[in-house]
Parts: structure tokens; C-alpha cells; sequence
């Protein structure tokens, strides 16, 4: 997703070349080759997968996964935080079912004593026995489930957000700051509203940047949301927010992709905004121009979604 919000900071024109073709005298020869087909994979489909979660505040016991779909039997796993990146396994749900599994309760090992990062994904009963075996580094039978785009089957959803990293150098997650009901009193709420979606199909992107050297660069991204797309609007909350100035990016990833499209010239394929609908020319705005002051009591802004 950051390399999404990197390509959206570059919304300059961009020039093509193409080389020429070139005629030369050639000698054609023909090879014969016997190969061998490769062998069918056996073991439990790692893919499609994918978990969805709403929004939610938690007393830091447990979560709730909002939908969880699989390929084949298997579990929720919820990693807790190493250093921003997913750790340990600090709670599991029971087998589920191959297919769709609605509010699955994942109850934690320990309860959180303050606001962590946390990193649910799906993994998937490798060897068919019933028993979550995923302790890493002794244990790694039971390894995360795959989205249709190759990527882990996770999707974190509560108050705050913040990318994740690689899941054992094996694949990329997004992680989530669950916030506890103990922590939320003291922080600035930032009510999102999105318009102008000219489909409900893929996901809507988005993104807070605090600093403006950074706006709109991957690297600067605070904290992140996606949401799924929906024709009439979506809506997001971020909490734990600071009291200060922020800017947003958004956009609509309408295939799922992770990516934002662009096409010939660099011309962008796929919606994209910022707060204050701030306008584009030739690039993206100034973090001054898409500014927005979120006091302590919190604000809600609407960005209109360009195509």
C-alpha cells in the first residue's frame, strides 16, 4: 500500500521513449525439447483468502473478525508487535471451515495493557490436524493464507492504522493499532467522509501525513485505513490522533491491486483526492493547501474523490 501512496505522489507527466526496429541477416535454428510436466501441488489450497474487519475499540481481551474467508480449513491468528512489525502469536481462533466465517471472536493469550499494533491474518491448516501449529521458529506448519493478488490474507481494521511489514520475510501485512477504551479519552478523533466514488467495486485507500517535507510520499504516512468501496460513500474514523495539522491522500483501488494505476503519460486510471479537495496541477498539492486542523475535540472533513 505505501508503494501506492508513492505512486500518487507523482502524479507529474511522464515521457516514453520507444527504440526502433532493427533488420539483420539471421540464421533460424530448430530445437526439439523434451520436457517433463511439473507435478500437480498437493496439500490444502493457501488461496484466495481474505479477512475483513470493522471498526472497532476493544477492552484488550479480544477482537472480532467481521468476515473470514478461506480456501481451505483454518484459523485466525492474531501477532502481536516486534519492534512494528508482526511478533509472537498472542491469540488464535478455533478450526474454521473453508468458505465465509462471520464474527469470529479471537480471544488474546494475555489481555493488552495499553495500545499495541496488532497483526490478524489468516493462515490455513497445512497439515490437516485439527491444531493451530504456528510457533515460529520451531514450529511453522501452518503458514498465513494468500489473497487473490498473492498477498497476506490480512486485513486489520480498528481506530488507527499503520503499515505492517513482511510476516517472517514471507509476506506483506498491514497492521493495525487497536486502541483500548483506556487510551482513547486523551486523543483527537478525524471523522473521513469520501464522495464522488463512481463504483462500489475494490477498496478506498487512505492516508494521514503529519509532516509536509514528507506529503504525499510513503514514507510520511502516520497512519492509514483501507475500507471497502461503496457507490454512495464510505466513511472512517482515525483516533489517537494528536491535536495539530494533518493532510490526507486518498484513492480508489477499484481492482484490488494494491497499486495506483496510472497509464500512458502517467495519467492516473484510478480516483485519487486530498483533503480540502485540494487541486492538482501537473502534480500533487502542497501539504499547506491540503492542510486541516484537528483540535482536541476532534474534526470531520469530506474529500470528493477525482476520476
Amino acid at each position: 500500500m505505501k508503494r501506492a501512496f508513492a505512486l500518487l505522489g507523482a502524479l507529474s507527466l511522464v515521457t516514453a521513449a520507444c527504440g526502433g526496429d532493427d533488420s539483420a541477416d539471421t540464421t533460424v535454428t530448430t530445437t526439439v525439447t523434451t520436457t517433463t510436466a511439473a507435478p500437480a501441488p498437493t496439500g490444502p489450497a493457501m488461496s484466495p483468502a481474505e479477512v475483513v474487519f470493522d471498526a472497532q475499540t476493544s477492552d484488550g481481551t479480544s477482537i472480532v473478525v467481521a468476515s473470514v474467508t478461506l480456501p481451505s480449513p483454518g484459523f485466525i491468528a492474531v501477532h502481536g508487535n516486534d519492534n512494528g512489525g508482526p511478533g509472537p502469536v498472542i491469540g488464535h481462533s478455533e478450526l474454521l471451515p473453508a468458505g465465509t466465517s462471520t464474527d469470529v471472536v479471537v480471544t488474546l493469550d494475555e489481555p493488552l495493557a495499553a495500545t499495541d499494533l496488532l497483526f490478524p491474518m489468516a493462515h490455513i491448516d497445512v497439515d490437516e490436524n485439527g491444531e493451530y501449529d504456528f510457533i515460529p521458529p520451531d514450529i511453522a506448519t501452518d503458514l498465513p493464507a494468500t489473497t487473490v493478488h498473492g498477498a497476506g490474507a490480512v486485513f486489520a481494521a480498528a481506530r488507527a492504522w499503520r503499515a505492517g511489514g513482511a510476516v517472517f520475510a514471507m509476506v506483506s501485512v498491514l497492521g493495525c493499532a487497536l486502541l483500548s477504551t483506556a487510551t482513547t479519552a486523551a486523543a483527537a478523533e478525524l471523522r473521513v467522509d469520501v464522495t464522488g466514488l463512481r463504483s462500489g467495486d475494490g477498496e478506498v485507500h487512505l492516508a494521514v501525513f503529519a509532516t509536509p517535507a514528507t506529503f504525499p510520499d510513503s514514507d510520511g504516512i502516520l497512519a492509514e485505513a483501507i475500507v471497502r468501496a461503496k457507490a454512495a460513500g464510505v466513511h472512517w474514523v482515525f483516533s489517537g490522533l494528536k491535536p495539530g495539522t494533518y493532510a490526507l491522500a486518498i484513492y480508489h483501488d477499484e481492482n484490488e491491486n494494491r497499486e495506483f494505476d496510472r497509464g500512458f503519460l502517467g495519467i492516473p486510471l484510478e480516483g485519487f483526492g486530498f483533503s480540502n479537495d485540494a487541486p492538482v496541477f501537473f502534480g500533487p498539492p502542497d501539504f499547506a493547501d491540503a492542510a486541516v486542523t484537528v483540535p482536541g475535540k476532534g474534526a470531520r472533513i469530506t474529500i470528493r474523490m477525482i476520476y
